[in-house]
């Protein structure tokens, strides 16, 4: 009974995990079209009409940075982080496994270490009403808070990759 409690909440945590993964790859697709959009606005008013939006340049520097952490846990959901492939060749399966499960405590031990850093950063910036610099002012805490979601929702996906490596058993890519 407590088993299949247990693999039931395991299970349901795996869900959770993937569907935060696949939001974030939704949300950094969705930073892609945007950095489109407004690059081909900019492009088209400087060339066609002698203007300028004044901060495209500085917005799809944001965008660039949302796209790049809220597609950090979907890379390694779909196995696209660099592997060393003959080390992989040379400790065989069993190596693999007790590799990869170390690789993931490791990873995920860092990517809390960096999400934790992200948020003190994020935070000073929001207590201190920090800006960018340039004609927008923007507050920084927002491309910072995209930093800190990303790499939470990374620390996720590692802890949901461990659990199918080592308790399910599952082949994960």
């Amino acid at each position: 009974m407590l088993t299949r409690a247990r693999a039931r909440a395991g299970r349901a945590a795996l869900t959770i995990a993937d569907r935060a993964a696949t939001a974030a790859l939704v949300a950094a697709a969705a930073a892609v079209v945007f950095m489109t959009a407004l690059v081909t606005v900019e492009v088209v008013g400087r060339s066609f009409f002698g203007v300028s939006t004044l901060v495209a340049d500085e917005m799809a520097g944001y965008l660039l940075v949302a796209l790049t952490f809220f597609g950090l846990a979907d890379s390694l959901r779909a196995g696209a982080f660099i592997r060393v492939e003959f080390v992989d060749a040379w400790l065989g399966e069993a190596g693999r496994r007790r590799l990869d499960a170390v690789l993931l405590v490791v990873a995920f031990g860092y990517t809390v270490f960096l999400g934790w850093q992200f948020w003190g950063l994020a935070a000073q910036s929001w207590r201190f009403g920090t800006t960018s610099l340039q004609v927008s002012r923007t507050p920084i805490w927002i491309p910072q808070a995209c930093m800190v979601v990303g790499t939470t929702i990374l620390a996720v996906a590692v802890v949901a990759r461990l659990a199918r490596r080592l308790g399910a058993g599952e082949p994960v890519p």
